[in-house]
């Protein structure tokens, strides 16, 4: 199973994506990337927004967990969504990192009708809708103590 980490910042009613074109049709992507091995997930989501988008990251807890199921080109992938806190600096596309066109701020109100990847725009908008104040608590070491 692959495992993709994403994080979402909203800032006055606005979403950061970032704009690719697949088929001759815009569609968005939250910004983030798949995770090598041995990378702690809160790091692989730093350093993705960092090298695609030159910005410092603080990342907060899980906001949405959600799996794609595998198909003839993907394999199976686990989209795990993080709260982006605070960025630091201004996003850019950096294309050295991205095949995105550029970044995009998309409105809360108008996710659920986006071509969003992963697809959760409509879990999106009712999370903000709903005050943004549901998370996911994230362990760093859920095997901390060793037992086996």
């Amino acid at each position: 199973m692959r495992v993709r980490v994403s994080a979402v910042f909203e800032q006055a009613g606005e979403v950061l994506c970032m704009r690719y074109v697949y088929g001759g049709k815009d569609v968005f992507a939250l910004p983030g990337g798949g995770v090598d091995k041995d990378v702690p997930l809160q790091e692989a989501t730093t350093l993705e927004w960092r090298n695609e988008l030159g910005v410092k990251l603080v990342i907060g807890d899980i906001i949405m967990i959600g799996e794609a199921p595998a198909t003839k080109r993907y394999p199976q992938t686990l989209h795990i969504i993080f709260e982006a806190k605070e960025i630091h600096g201004t996003p850019k596309v950096r294309p050295d990192h991205t095949r995105s066109l550029e970044v995009c701020w998309v409105p809360v109100g108008k996710l659920g009708g986006t071509p969003l990847y992963p697809d959760v725009g409509k879990q999106l908008h009712e999370y903000f809708q709903q005050g943004a104040g549901r998370s996911l608590p994230f362990i760093v070491n859920c095997m901390e103590r060793g037992f086996w």
